[in-house]
């Protein structure tokens, strides 16, 4: 017999993994999954936030190309700017699936209101996003 055969038969013995090292793998995964998760959900509201207030931007760009062709009034509402394809109909909505507020007549000198509630869906609380004063480059 030659030297080599007990290293040939040490690794033929070796059948795989132990229950130990899968169930190991297995825990491992599990945290790294629990940790992503957690990291994903804590952000997803800043994302809807800046999601909403990108939609904004762009719809009151279009408001005002639609000021800008016409006879300088805003629209009476969102719904004529997807009918003049201004803006695709899924834009009428934000982030938590709530249609904009859009009113022609604005407030405090504005030529017209536009507003997302935010979060609670109600108007006139803190977490409410206003076209005229909200802030790009923030979450809040």
């Amino acid at each position: 017999m030659s030297t080599t055969t007990p290293n040939r038969m040490r690794y033929a013995t070796r059948g795989g993994f132990s229950l130990l090292e899968i169930s190991l793998v297995v825990v491992l995964i599990g945290l790294l999954t629990a940790g992503a998760a957690v990291a994903l959900l804590g952000r997803s509201q800043s994302t809807k936030v800046r999601i909403t207030k990108t939609t904004m931007n762009t719809l009151g760009g279009q408001v005002d190309s639609f000021m800008a062709e016409g006879n300088g009034s805003p629209p009476n509402s969102l719904d004529v700017l997807v009918q003049k394809n201004y803006i695709k109909a899924s834009m009428l909505d934000d982030a938590w699936k709530t249609q904009f507020y859009f009113n022609p007549q604005g407030a405090n000198g504005r030529p017209y209101t536009l507003m997302s509630y935010g979060p609670d869906k109600q108007a006139g609380t803190q977490d409410d996003i206003d076209f005229w004063t909200m802030d790009l480059t923030s979450d809040e």
